[in-house]
């Protein structure tokens, strides 16, 4: 009888054993599951789902503004014997020298000169 009852306490034994494994199995897979659930609404993690992301949140229209260009102004002139001009009105800027041509200038409008120095008379 006392082997029956230490038979029957080993295989009590074994019996809790399986079942703490088992328990133990079906935590593992539950907790890996759940790692999985919440990986599905995680951020992304490739640089191509990242570059994706940031595209559709920062997609706006490119808006780029040219202002007028100003046609009024003035242009002072020094000349070699010391006169000082000055031109006030429209400047239109027939070619500005980019193309290899030469510059052209249109100027509409009115000139102020005085003289800064009496010339050297010989």
């Amino acid at each position: 009888m006392r082997r029956h009852k230490r038979e029957n306490q080993m295989l009590k034994g074994l019996l809790l054993a399986a079942a703490g494994l088992v328990a133990f199995i079906v935590a593992i897979i539950l907790f890996m599951l759940f790692i999985w659930w919440q990986a599905q609404d995680a951020e992304p993690t490739t640089d191509e789902e990242v570059a994706a992301l940031m595209q559709r949140q920062q997609a706006k229209p490119l808006v780029i503004e040219t202002p007028e260009p100003a046609t009024e102004g003035s242009i002072t002139i020094y000349t070699p014997d010391g006169a000082v001009y000055g031109y006030f009105g429209n400047i239109d800027i027939i070619s500005d020298g980019r193309d290899g041509s030469q510059i052209n200038i249109v100027l509409t409008g009115w000139l102020v000169g005085e003289t800064q120095e009496e010339p050297e008379s010989e």
